[in-house]
């Protein structure tokens, strides 16, 4: 469905009729690339830099690490019956060239110093507003460690204690705000004791920031992964898995406002009670304001993978689309396209990996496997990428997966996603008064005019949420439109930053009343 968001109003446009296709779905193609990662090597994950461009990072074990050895962090307690192995394994990057579709050469972060391997626990990048990156890990006993490279991971600072006030932590997710700086939320174990009954809780702070860490909610469940996106009107959401005292574990969300966090809040009533840790964490990305998030859930004793969607920034979620074919271990991932469509993947029991279009109609495509060219199972916690996003008409969008293939010779493999979306939009049009793709992108608007001069209009304007807050803006508009529009008029439209610009376009004027 189409939703425009005006404050806390929701106007429901060109609902989808029901009517099935005119003509076939096109194919999602996947193709390989060749990965920079050696065999045997796991753990991949991604991030993206204020440019654009694609890193990813993954470990090697020591067996196969060809750069001088650090000496190892001391081991400590088997924590959440994992078995990394802290020794000399070599953390390393690469970066993604779009034009070509191909990998820089491997490049050493680290060797030793607590780096694991663990499909559960693997190291993160990310990159800040200044083009610093950091890389952060924990060695899977309860220590975590930062490095920081000023010069594109040319070098890298000696690994650094993550936190002084806990002796456990684990679980991290790591965004980039719209100042620049990088948030990070966690798992935190400070405080337990042995058999107390205590829980695990769930901290946040800024990497770098001389402040103390951030009690975001004190019982969670104890070793699913945090996810983490931001807006661009310098908020953020976090997505965990909560924990109560009667073992339900359902996904939860809370919003980070620049500076403090507002109150945890349930995304789903699942109501999956389960006294252990399935080691399943949700994930999000976002648009602007809009938020796909996936995740896994056996409720009822039912294995399943769903998806919702948030039009205002985690303020509320549509009711939630199963996703998986039937017997799904979960490890899922998502994206979200600039028209509204939902990519989400997910690991089926017997090791294959799935995708799954949703258009902006909220409506499920037919499956695609992932892995069919590659012979193996996968394992692990696969990762998505977004490296060409949809722009309208009859363009395509990318993204680029990253999995470790299970077996004898296997570790991190990359591939090529292609999403024909314009085509994907034609083809799900059941009506010439449905959406345009045009009309799908950008963000939706309501407010009142108060001047219009030639290629400019200023409006009075509701809150977008995740965008701006409520206020008076001025847009660029098409040519000539301004021409058309009158002072004190209410209107609905879309906006869209083009080249550092806010525009205006698809204003419909809401009638006068008689």
């Amino acid at each position: 469905m189409r939703i425009l968001v005006a404050g806390i109003l929701f106007f429901a446009l060109d609902s989808l009729s029901g009517a099935s296709p005119a003509h076939p779905a096109p194919e999602i193609r996947v193709s390989k690339i060749v990965s920079p990662a050696a065999p045997n090597s796991l753990g991949a994950s991604f991030t993206t830099a204020p440019n654009g461009e694609l890193w990813l990072s993954w470990v090697e074990p020591s067996a196969m690490a060809s750069h001088a050895a650090k000496p190892a962090a001391a081991p400590a307690e088997h924590h959440h019956g994992e078995t990394p192995d802290s020794g000399q394994n070599t953390l390393r990057f690469a970066i993604f060239d779009a034009s070509t579709h191909q990998w820089s050469s491997a490049r050493t972060i680290v060797t030793g110093h607590g780096v694991p391997t663990s499909n559960a626990d693997f190291p993160l990048l990310a990159i800040d507003g200044h083009g610093h990156v950091f890389a952060l890990w924990q060695d899977g006993h309860g220590s975590a460690f930062l490095s920081e490279s000023p010069d594109r991971g040319v070098t890298w600072s000696a690994p650094a204690a993550w936190t002084k006030e806990s002796e456990v932590v684990e679980k991290f997710s790591l965004c980039r705000l719209a100042d620049g700086r990088i948030l990070a939320a966690w798992l935190d174990g400070r405080g337990r004791q042995p058999n107390d009954g205590s829980t695990q809780k769930l901290h946040a702070r800024i990497v770098g920031a001389n402040t103390p860490d951030v009690l975001v909610d004190p019982a969670v469940c104890d070793c699913c992964q945090t996810a983490l996106t931001a807006f661009p009107d310098g908020t953020a959401l976090v997505a965990y898995r909560g924990r109560t005292k009667e073992e339900v574990r359902d996904i939860r969300t809370a919003r980070f406002r620049g500076q403090t966090w507002d109150q945890p809040r349930g995304l789903n009533d699942d109501d999956w009670r389960i006294n252990a840790c399935p080691i399943n964490g949700p994930r999000l990305a976002s648009d602007g304001g809009r938020i796909a998030v996936a995740w896994f859930t056996a409720a009822n004793s039912e294995p399943s993978v769903f998806a919702s969607y948030s039009p205002d920034a985690g303020a509320r979620f549509i009711i939630p689309l199963r996703l998986d074919r039937g017997k799904p271990m979960g490890n899922v991932d998502t994206l979200i396209l600039h028209d509204g469509a939902l990519l989400a993947t997910w690991l089926e029991i017997d090791g294959s990996f799935w995708l799954r279009r949703v258009s902006p109609e909220f409506a499920a495509g037919e499956p695609v496997a992932l892995n069919a060219s590659f012979g193996a199972r996968v394992k692990g916690f696969p990762r998505l990428a977004l490296v060409r996003d949809y722009t309208g008409g009859e363009g395509t969008a990318e993204f680029v997966t990253a999995f470790t293939l299970d077996g004898p010779g296997g570790g991190v493999r990359t591939a090529l996603v292609t999403v024909p979306e314009g085509r994907l939009l034609e083809a799900e049009r059941s009506c010439d008064c449905a959406p345009t793709s045009e009309q799908l992108q950008g963000f939706s608007i309501r407010g009142t005019i108060t001047s219009a001069a030639a290629g400019r209009l200023t409006a009075k304007h509701f809150e977008v949420p995740g965008v701006f807050a409520a206020g008076t803006r001025e847009f660029k508009v098409a040519p000539g439109e301004a021409a058309h529009l009158q002072s004190g008029r209410e209107f609905l439209g879309r906006i869209e930053r083009r080249a550092g610009v806010w525009w205006l376009f698809d204003i419909r004027l809401v009638s006068i009343a008689k």
